[in-house]
Formats: structure tokens, sequence, C-alpha cells
């Protein structure tokens, strides 16, 4: 028989981003877990809520009907040795199976091992489902509780593993596997699961919403109500539902008040005060204008509203009060005192000052501006904004909203006359500031934003901090995603080995504590970035074979790189590419374990298809190389396959003389160096 199953585990409040990590990897791992013990379901559904990880697979049987299986192993040859002794590869091969060589069956020539597996309730798995599901969910953060050893994102505090209306028996940490659950904390904080087709339900009614889409639209449904009776809208331009909608189980919105007083401050100031520690929602009012009001999504009870409301408009003046001393003692000091400052402001300990970085980002934007042949204003305005760029981070205004840094040094620089363009830039500079986000509209303002970024990428890895894993501590992969925009954005012209050399001699020359040398330090940034490029590739629906015969043309240009992918990939079914990856695996197939000339030597030919071949690398290679368009030079390639086809018809590659031999190798290799700007095609899969 066939029911539905419900494994929750029930948690102390779990912070937003375990309950994402949840709702992702919970339902595929007991999915995977019931697969394997013979126990599919038919369905399975995720639900997280700040309190419990829950999971119901339906249509998963009572038991795991028995099976027999037959692998296949070693030939019978290899099964025993001239004395008819069993060899180590049968005995393995007996034991990988839980049986004796003895065993063994011979079927077709191979040894072979079958193996019965008894029928199995699901109360026996129960407790393996659920270990399995705790190992499974790759939490970012976890802790200990108690005495146990057990890891986990927060402390486990009740558990259900239920089958229809059956407990099934398991433990964690000795919480046993029981009926009871926990409503919402203050309508209902405990009741029994009678079964699992009436948890959701009966989770509601107790004050909990179990999906959190449903719960999103709750939220969304009571902020437009709200809004609406304050003849506004409501704005999250910090994205802070993603995180709320995790942080209560029946949703309900307040509003609140903002003194008048507080509302001189910048919008931005505003905004960020509301959003990036209370998770508050700003109003905006028809005239474009902040609203002197909030919304908050609370969790809390109707009849403590008054209090709520009170308290979260004390924390909020609070807050606001300290933005408005911070300004006035910011823009009494300005902009100019603060960048004198930065030299007693550490940036890295092995890194120098902010005034170090300052010096490195002024010449980094002048590097860049030169190779894009950027001039005028538009120059000025760059390296004005780089020397300007971290002296907010001296202000007592980040000091206290840290997310704040670049906009507040946009308006001290306003507040001390800078052009528009200079106060921009200081802006823009840590823009893009994640996949998705906007990027630099000026280009100030992407000349700085590059430069940032390069003289982290380079002055990080430099001191051997490249990142491993999940782990990036310095946002390197951010860093470096941020360059491939910014290039693609502006068509900017990028020399990857130029620019990280450049980075890296101005730390030396400051006498930054570096581990790697330059040669180190490219080989690790210049592959970093273009990985960037293949993981954009990868997401616009580019193959990984074609990305890695993009790389073998060698470029050190991102742009130039993803144009020569696009073109591949464009090209799958052309007949120019189908030609072309025809001639180049022909010629590597030898020319890699061929040995070859140094030089080519036109006297040892000996067939004319020899010499057509020289003369058509000759004329056309030229052009492949200097085709700026990826598409027009691989049609151009596809004019030398002939050549290379006709050499292959007409001559004996592998001559018995190793001088003519060696020649025609060269003579392949050399053609293979013609074809190498459109990539390596050998990697192509075809």
């Amino acid at each position: 028989m066939t029911q539905s199953l419900l494994i929750e585990l029930g948690c102390e409040e779990l912070p937003a981003n375990a309950c994402r990590v949840a709702e992702r990897e919970a339902g595929p791992t007991i999915e995977k877990l019931l697969a394997d013990r013979r126990l599919a379901p038919t369905s399975v559904e995720t639900f997280v809520t700040p309190r419990r990880i829950a999971v119901i697979a339906e249509g998963v049987p009572s038991e795991a009907p028995a099976e027999t299986l037959t692998h296949t192993g070693p030939p019978e040859k290899a099964a025993k040795d001239d004395a008819g002794t069993w060899t180590k590869a049968a005995e393995g091969f007996a034991r990988k199976h839980g049986l004796t060589p003895e065993q063994l069956e011979v079927r077709d020539g191979l040894m072979t091992a079958t193996v019965t597996s008894p029928a199995e309730p699901l109360a026996a798995h129960a407790q393996a489902l659920v270990d399995g599901l705790i190992e499974g969910l790759q939490m970012p953060k976890n802790m200990r509780w108690g005495t146990g050893t057990l890891r986990f994102s927060r402390p486990i505090r009740t558990l259900i593993v239920m089958h229809g209306d059956t407990v099934l028996p398991a433990e964690v940490q000795g919480v046993q596997s029981g009926r009871i659950t926990r409503g919402h904390r203050l309508l209902r904080p405990e009741f029994e699961v009678t079964s699992v087709d009436d948890w959701a339900v009966d989770l509601g009614g107790a004050g909990v919403g179990v999906r959190t889409a449903d719960r999103r639209e709750v939220i969304e449904a009571l902020l437009l109500s709200s809004a609406k009776a304050h003849d506004a809208t409501w704005e999250d331009p910090a994205n802070v539902l993603n995180e709320v909608v995790y942080l209560v189980e029946w949703p309900r919105v307040l509003d609140g008040s903002i003194s008048e007083r507080h509302l001189a401050l910048p919008e931005r100031v505003l905004i960020t005060a509301m959003q990036s520690h209370q998770r508050y929602l700003p109003l905006r009012g028809a005239t474009g204008t902040l609203r002197p009001a909030f919304l908050t999504v609370v969790n809390s009870h109707p009849d403590a509203d008054a209090t709520v409301r009170a308290g979260n408009e004390r924390v909020l003046a609070g807050r606001l009060d300290d933005a408005v001393f911070s300004l006035e003692k910011d823009r009494a000091r300005g902009i100019e005192a603060m960048a004198e400052e930065l030299g007693r402001i550490t940036f890295h300990q092995r890194l120098g000052t902010l005034a170090d970085r300052t010096a490195r980002l002024m010449a980094l934007v002048e590097i860049l501006a030169d190779a894009a042949g950027i001039a005028g204003d538009d120059r000025a305005h760059a390296v004005e904004a780089a020397r300007l760029a971290k002296a907010d981070l001296a202000s007592t205004l980040v000091g206290e909203f840290a997310e704040l840094q670049g906009e507040t040094g946009m308006e001290y620089a306003r507040a001390a006359g800078k052009p528009e363009g200079v106060a921009v830039a200081i802006r823009e500079q840590y823009q893009p500031d994640g996949a998705g986000r906007p990027l630099p509209e000026t280009v100030p303002g992407a000349l700085l934003a590059l430069a940032d970024r390069f003289d982290q990428l380079v002055g990080v890895v430099a001191i051997g901090e490249r990142p491993t894993g999940s782990r990036d501590p310095y946002a390197l992969r951010r860093a470096a995603a941020g360059i491939v925009e910014i290039q693609a954005r502006y068509g900017l012209t990028l020399d990857l080995p130029h620019l990280v050399a450049q980075a890296h001699a101005l730390l030396v020359g400051q006498s930054a504590d570096l581990e790697l040398d330059l040669e180190a330090t490219q080989e690790i940034v210049v592959p970093f970035i273009l990985d960037r490029v293949d993981q954009a590739l990868g997401d616009a629906g580019v193959p990984v074979d074609v990305q890695r015969a993009a790389r073998g043309a060698g470029s050190v240009d991102p742009a130039r790189h993803a144009a020569i992918a696009r073109a591949l990939h464009a090209a799958a079914d052309a007949p120019e590419l189908a030609a072309t990856h025809a001639a180049v695996t022909r010629c590597s197939r030898i020319a890699e374990k061929e040995q070859a000339a140094d030089a080519l030597d036109a006297a040892l030919f000996q067939e004319s298809a020899e010499t057509t071949l020289s003369e058509a690398i000759a004329a056309i290679g030229p052009r492949i190389a200097a085709e700026q368009d990826p598409a027009a030079a691989l049609r151009i390639a596809a004019e030398l396959a002939p050549a290379v086809d006709g050499l292959f018809d007409g001559v004996m590659v592998l001559a018995d003389d190793p001088h003519v031999r060696a020649n025609r190798v060269r003579l392949l290799r050399d053609a293979l160096a013609a074809f190498a700007p459109v990539g390596d095609l050998t990697q192509l899969q075809r």
C-alpha cells in the first residue's frame, strides 16, 4: 500500500540563508534516498518555515519490494590462475556483492553475481532517511548544541516521521519521532498531527503558512493594501522580502511613522536605515517623494500591534538621529579632509593603506583610459574620482551605515563642488554589486569600477588568498564577473596579462607583502576572469565543448573570447565549421604524435599538394589572424580546408624518409597555427 510520507525537522528559528538551502535541497535529497531504497515516490514537495524543514513524499510504498539483480564482473579467464586458484579480481568482485567466489556464475564468458535483496518495511529505513536528510543539506553555517556531536544550522527540537497516520521510529540527538509539531509560538505553540494528509491544514489552523510562495503572496497583498491606505506605493530596493518570507509564519503588515525632520536626510540614507537593519519597506507618494511612513512585516499577536509599532518607530528614529549627527559632522569636515585621512586607515595588512590603494586606482584608471583611447573630461573625471573614491570610508556616516559607501562619497563630492561626472563615478565604482545588478552608466564610473576590481583581484591573489570551492571571502568571483559585464557593456579592449602586470607592478612599487610573482599571479587571474566569461556563456546556452574550443584560440581579452565562442556556437550546423573541423582534426591526429622539423623547407617538397598547402597557409593564415569578426574568420578558415584535404588525399604524410616526414609534419603544424585564431576545434564534440 502506498501513502504519503512526512519527515519534519522542527528547529529553533532558522536563518533565511539556511531556509533557502533547505528549500532547494531537501526535496531532491529525500527523493534520491527513497529511490535508492526501492521506495521511489510519485512526487515530492518541500515546506520551509522559520521553525521547520519538512518534506512530503507522495505515493511511498509501505515496504521496499524484493529485488534480484545480476552484476557483470571480470572475464572467466581472469577469474582463476593457471593452478585453478581464484584470482584477486574474482575474490574482490564476489566480496563486493556479499558472495564467495564459488557462488559466482559464468554467462557469455563473464563472471556474474546474482544478488537478491529481500523485501524490507519502510520503517526499517526511517532512521537512514532522517540521517540522510540532515547530512544532505549543505548549510552555510552549522552549530552544535547540548552534549551531542551533530552539527546543523539550528538545534532540532521536534521530529516527525509519519507514513499516512503511522509514526515511524527515528531519533535525532535524543529527540524521538512522534506526532508533536509546533504552530505559531503565540497562537498555538504545540499540537499533535493525526496524519500526513492533515499536516498542512492543521498547521494553517495553528497560524503557520507552510508554503513560502503562499506567505509571499499574502505579504505582497497586505503591503499593497496598506500602501494604498497611505496613498502611496511600497518599494523594496534591497530585496528584503527575500529574507522576510523566511522570518514569519503567519505574516501581517503594520505601518509606522517617520518624523518630518528626518525626511531632510538624503533618500538613500533613509532607505538604507529602514532596510539594512530593520527590514522595513519605504513608501513613495504619487509625486515621487518618500512618504513619512513605512511598512513592516510582523509575526506578532494582533493585541501587541500598538507596542510593536511604537518600538519600530523608536528604533528607526534612533538610527536616523545617528545619521543626522554623522551627516552634519561629515559635511563640516568635507571630502578633501576625509581623503587626507586615508593614510591612517589600513586597507589590508599586506597591501597597505587606503592611501596606497588610492594611488594604485589612479594609476590603473590612467592605464585603462590609455588602452581604450579615452581622453578629455571622461579621463579627467575618472582620475579625480579615483583620487576621492575611498574618501568616504573615513566618514562618520559610512562608519554607521557601511552600505552607503560610494553613495555617501557622491553626496560629499557634490557638496564640495566637484563635477557631476566625478561625483557619479564615485558611486558607480561599486557597480555591479551582484549578478543582474545595475552597471556603471558613465565612462568615468566604468573606468573606476574596472580599476577597483583589477586592484582587488591582483592584490588578493598575489598575497596567496585565491578562492577555493565555495570559499571566497574577498568576493573575487563577483569582482571578476563585474569586469566581464562592464567590458561587455562598453566594448573596451582588455589585455588581461598586460593589466595584471601593471597592477602587480604597482603593488611591487609600494613594497606590498606579496607571496606570488607576476607570472604566478597571471596564471591564476587571467583564467579566473575567463572562467566568469564561460559561466555567462553557459547560462546563455553555449555548450562546454564550445567554450573549451574558444579558449584554444588563446585570446586574453574576455570580450574576444566570448565572441569566438558565440561564433562557433552559431555555426554549429554550418558547412564551413564542418569542413574546418575535419581539416583540423586530420592535422592534429598526426601533428600531436610526430616529430616536426624546426622550420618548413620547400626544397623537401615532393608533391604539388605540399606546395599548394604551403601557399594557402601563407595567403590565408594572415587573413584569419587579422579578421576581427570571429564568424568571418571562421569562413576564411574554411578556405584553407580544401588544401589540407588535398595533402591527405595525395600525399603519404608519414614518409619513409625522416627528413621529408618531419617537413610534412611541420606543414601540418603550420596549418594548425593558421587555424588557431578560430579556436581549438578538436575540443568540439561532433
